[in-house]
């Protein structure tokens, strides 16, 4: 009866560890490399009139290949520049969001950034971006992601049309620790 006794208590101690290692959150780095094109969107969270943009892109990320789709909206020009280099418009980042899908499950995960600034070139037409943000959830395996991410990439104006809407390609990329899922 003793061994009985034993083994039961054995199964059970496997089953409870076996149980609290799937209900600990597990750490893991996310990279991604993407490339991306932004257009001017509709989206004015703001009311000051001015819009922000919409960007589309592939992420190739240690968890899989990802679409994507941002939304991201800009504060006024800074009038004097704080970080970005001289003979820059550095444009503080007012808010953005963004949803990755895993192009082989249809998961997706959300992301919320925190802070960000563009350093914008006009000779070149070329913008440099550096941003943080947070890893919020999402569907499927991603539910309970949290973890933080950093964000460096740079776009280029391809047109530029008077009233200020604009078309551009991105290449960047967003490193971080997530927590959640299996």
């Amino acid at each position: 009866m003793k061994k009985h006794n034993f083994t039961i208590g054995i199964a059970l101690a496997l089953m409870l560890a076996g149980g609290l290692d799937r209900a600990e959150a597990k750490s893991r780095h996310f990279i991604s490399h993407y490339g991306a094109t932004s257009v001017t969107g509709v989206i004015d969270t703001d009311g000051n009139g001015r819009p922000g943009s919409v960007n589309t892109g592939i992420a190739n990320t240690t968890l899989g290949q990802f679409f994507f789709q941002s939304e991201s909206e800009s504060r006024p020009r800074l009038a004097t520049n704080v970080t970005c280099p001289a003979g820059t418009a550095e444009i503080p980042l007012l808010q953005a969001l963004a949803v990755l899908t895993k192009e082989s499950t249809g998961e997706q995960l959300f992301v919320t950034y925190t802070s960000g600034v563009q350093c914008f070139d006009p000779t070149t037409r070329t913008i440099t971006f550096h941003g943080q943000g947070t890893f919020t959830g999402g569907t499927g395996r991603f539910v309970d992601a949290t973890g933080t991410f950093e964000e460096d990439d740079t776009a280029t104006l391809l047109v530029l049309d008077p009233q200020g809407h604009a078309f551009a390609n991105i290449t960047g990329t967003l490193t971080g620790v997530w927590d959640g899922g299996d």
